[in-house]
């Protein structure tokens, strides 16, 4: 969930019109430009059993100043209780975004709270007017759909959108506001900006139960099945039938970023040797971060890193693997470089929405000198060389050591860069890897609804503890894992992650989830019995 500490310091003045129907609810619209944000003047409103706005001028927000550069229509219907926005904004200057702001919502809804169907359950947002922000496609929004108050009653604010774009959701009460404002962001694609945007419906569902919620979940998986070509897991042509009897993920860290080594490709081997002994290695999946070399560091360029035993300790490490039955999965950068190893970044680097400078996802501090290492860029698959370069990178760990699997990290964060569309890369991407190699899994850092239509298996990102309020939003579709970053048996080292030591949490049993146990050098020397325990633990609760 991300928060934005600015906001207006004057009143933006808006008219709110009526809405069709019986619930009292009032909106307003405010659309933006690269250059500016504009309230709504001149408006002229058509009442019946819907409700028509037609602006022909703006004004800046406070009103203060009318502005005419384009108009505004909306349409607002209402059956059985579900009221229905249509907008459509016009400017001279290209629309970045359009702002939907309801008021006039149940009072003691709003002070319940707002869920999504991955919010953990027992946990709500906002609740007792706390101000709160979702962002879709993220973490904590995972398809745009929410409600608010109790499941038995309550209401859902939900958008359709058959393309991937950013929703923001944002709730406060502003001083010069006498209630709660509801706003529902839409932000068109940078790509695809143009002077007219047409907003995805906007459907607001008065009056909910808990019949009637999970309905209208139902109905709005089913829309982003079509719009993603989303596949039930049952029928997913991308899942070997092992995958689907995988009951652990072990992760075998490698070199950290500063050079220290976690596990050889001996000792990696060694462990998949003891781990063999309590659970069937048939069911086991091997993943490896920083078996590259020095993690990040050496991002993107991926052979088997020399500290570790090179390409000849990685065939043994394979063979070991092949012979015990476990897959293997190494771990690759899906944003992540070093411009000192990949001269040609600047090419397809991250570019923010107009294009005028470099976005980054995060610089961690590797070496602990308390600031943050200053070569580390996040680059676009969609940028076709960089596409590519990934391509033939992970064929080449296929074709020469016939691994099973690759993780790609970083892609479940979504970039509004004009030039390439950050999903359609990865569908680029995914698409020319399963034509060379159709036996292929892939695997994503994050997941969300269109994600999941392009990558079955995804490392969670919001904790083994979270249970999700309604799971099917990810178990009908995919599943997970755990983290890079869960703590190890012990002290809790997060190996080659960035985060140090974080205890790790207990095992729980979770749909859709596959447990996971990570080993750094200290791990079996000293907590063999718990990694043991852990793998009985899996054996026992995962799929058969």
């Amino acid at each position: 969930m991300a928060y934005i500490d600015t906001d207006l310091s004057f009143d933006p003045r808006d008219p709110y019109f009526p809405t069709p129907g019986p619930s009292g609810v009032e909106w307003a619209v405010q659309v933006f430009t690269t250059t500016n944000g504009y309230g709504v003047n001149g408006a002229h409103v058509r009442e019946g059993d819907l409700v028509h706005v037609h602006a022909d001028r703006y004004a800046l927000l406070g009103q203060q100043r009318t502005v005419e550069a384009g108009e505004l229509d909306v349409t607002v219907t209402w059956t059985a209780g579900l009221l229905e926005w249509s907008i459509t904004a016009r400017h001279d200057e290209p629309v970045k975004a359009v702002k939907l702001l309801l008021r006039g919502l149940p009072p003691d809804q709003l002070r319940a709270g707002w869920w999504t169907p991955s919010t953990g359950r027992g946990w709500a947002h906002g609740v007792n007017g706390q101000r709160f922000q979702l962002e879709y496609p993220g973490p904590d929004w995972v398809t745009p759909w929410v409600a608010a108050g109790p499941e038995d009653d309550g209401f859902v604010l939900s958008v359709r959108d058959p393309l991937v774009r950013r929703q923001i959701l944002h709730v406060h009460q502003p001083p010069y506001a006498l209630e709660p404002v509801v706003e529902l962001v839409h932000v068109p694609a940078a790509g695809a900006r143009s002077t007219t945007c047409r907003v995805p419906s906007i459907r607001l569902l008065m009056g909910t139960n808990a019949l009637v919620a999970d309905a209208d979940l139902d109905e709005h998986l089913s829309f982003v099945e079509g719009a993603h070509n989303l596949v039930p897991w049952s029928a997913r042509a991308d899942v070997p039938e092992w995958l689907r009897h995988t009951a652990l993920v072990v992760t075998l860290h490698g070199q950290h970023w500063t050079g220290y080594v976690f596990n050889t490709f001996v000792q990696m081997a060694d462990a998949l040797r003891f781990v063999a002994q309590h659970i069937d290695p048939h069911r086991v999946l091997a993943y490896l971060p920083g078996w590259e070399g020095r993690y990040y560091y050496t991002y993107p360029c991926y052979r088997p890193g020399p500290d570790l035993g090179g390409d000849e300790g990685f065939a043994e490490l394979a063979r070991t693997a092949r012979q015990l039955g476990v897959r293997l999965m190494p771990m690759f950068g899906g944003h992540g470089a070093n411009v000192v190893q990949y001269p040609q970044w600047e090419r397809a680097v991250l570019r923010n929405d107009t294009n005028r400078y470099v976005e980054l996802l995060n610089r961690p501090d590797w070496d602990t000198d308390r600031v943050g290492e200053g070569d580390q860029v996040f680059l676009n698959p969609g940028e076709p060389e960089f596409r590519a370069h990934l391509v033939e990178s992970i064929s080449a760990m296929v074709r020469d050591f016939g691994v099973d699997a690759a993780f790609l990290d970083t892609l479940g964060y979504w970039f509004n860069d004009p030039r390439y569309e950050v999903i359609d890369g990865c569908r680029r991407l995914t698409a020319e890897l399963r034509r060379r190699h159709p036996h292929l899994v892939l695997a994503v850092e994050g997941w969300w609804d269109a994600l999941s239509a392009i990558f079955p298996l995804s490392q969670q990102w919001f904790g083994l503890d979270r249970d999700l309020r309604k799971p099917r939003v990810l178990t009908r579709y995919a599943r997970t894992t755990g983290h890079l970053a869960v703590g190890t048996p012990g002290l809790g080292s997060t190996g080659v992650h960035e985060k140090g030591f974080v205890p790790r949490p207990p095992d729980v049993a979770r749909d859709g989830h596959i447990p996971v146990v990570g080993i750094v050098d200290t791990t079996l020397p000293t907590y063999a019995e718990e990694v043991a325990s852990i793998c009985r633990w899996a054996a026992r609760h995962g799929p058969k």
